[in-house]
């Protein structure tokens, strides 16, 4: 299964993204998507709903 931080990154590559563009796609911080592609954090559910809507879109698996 991969890893969080990594579709994360997948996804903003994908998408043409910088850390600043995703986060204010989803409506958080910088320093939130920062933690969630350095130290693995995990996002709000809110943020964790946000994100399964982007991957899709882009054609990530979401599980």
């Amino acid at each position: 299964m991969e890893k969080l931080k990594e579709k994360v990154k997948a996804l903003r590559k994908k998408r043409g993204w910088s850390q600043e563009d995703l986060a204010r796609e989803i409506d958080v911080s910088l320093s939130t998507v920062q933690r969630w592609e350095g130290k693995g954090a995990n996002p709000t559910r809110l943020a964790r709903r946000e994100l399964k809507k982007l991957f899709r879109a882009a054609g990530i698996d979401d599980e």
